[in-house]
């Protein structure tokens, strides 16, 4: 049976994020906030030395990403629990491009009751406004604008990942 696509926008309230299932196909639309290897002790470090977060990431969903050429590659990306659970703290809604294998990062969507997405069928994604240049390197607070991007629920609010037993109703 084919699944719907929704349409989401930015930004995306918790409570939507709640009702999607393992396997959802979603077409977005709006902002997503950049991230790599080295933006979350960044930030972290920012709220530990001025006593106030950087930048307020309530509701936002955030892509990992490495800049390549005037586009962002999407790449697969690890994640520290203690990292993961400091984004959902600070109030991220939803992540992009994680690579989500360990149960203990599964169980912390669960526990705050957040989703990862995964791109369908690209790597590589633009800015909407063409004008709007890549940078080289990916730096705090950075964001970018998509319009129509086909992103598939991969990790669930419940901790259901895409393609397991439990998504299979087994």
């Amino acid at each position: 049976m084919a699944r719907q696509t929704l349409k989401m926008f930015y930004p995306i309230s918790i409570k939507n994020i709640r009702r999607l299932k393992a396997g959802d196909l979603i077409e977005y639309s709006g902002q997503v906030l950049l991230a790599d290897e080295k933006t979350i002790d960044k930030y972290r470090m920012y709220e530990r030395l001025e006593g106030t977060p950087f930048l307020n990431l309530s509701r936002e969903l955030i892509l990992f990403c490495l800049p390549v050429e005037g586009t962002v590659f999407s790449e697969s990306m690890k994640i520290e629990p203690d990292e993961l659970e400091y984004l959902f703290m600070s109030g991220i809604t939803a992540t992009i491009g994680l690579n989500v294998e360990e149960e203990e990062i599964t169980a912390i969507y669960r526990r705050f009751s957040r989703v990862n997405l995964s791109l369908c069928d690209r790597t590589a994604l633009y800015p909407l406004d063409v004008s709007e240049s890549v940078p080289e390197e990916v730096e705090c607070g950075m964001s970018i604008s998509l319009k129509d991007v086909l992103l598939y629920v991969d990790v669930s609010s419940q901790g259901t990942k895409f393609g397991s037993d439990a998504d299979a109703g087994l």
